[in-house]
């Protein structure tokens, strides 16, 4: 599962991701965090205070067929 947020991720979309991917895998479920664009200023300070390592890109199209989640989201494209 590919747990990923908006177009211009801010601290709440890259937390969010991060957390409810984590929460998925104690679940049993493979999920992973992605992030959609570059960290601001405030995210990377918040990710290196909290010694979190930062979601990769998601740089490739997404297969048909694949679960994904959005979150810290409000539309469907």
């Amino acid at each position: 599962v590919a747990v990923f947020g908006h177009l211009n991720p801010d601290t709440d979309s890259i937390a969010t991701a991060i957390g409810y991917a984590a929460l998925l895998r104690s679940m049993g479920i493979n999920a992973k965090a992605y992030r959609l664009g570059d960290l601001n200023t405030e995210t990377e300070f918040v990710l290196n205070t909290a010694q979190v390592q930062s979601p990769d890109v998601l740089s490739e199209d997404i297969p048909d067929g694949s679960e994904v989640v959005l979150v810290d989201h409000n539309e469907r494209e």
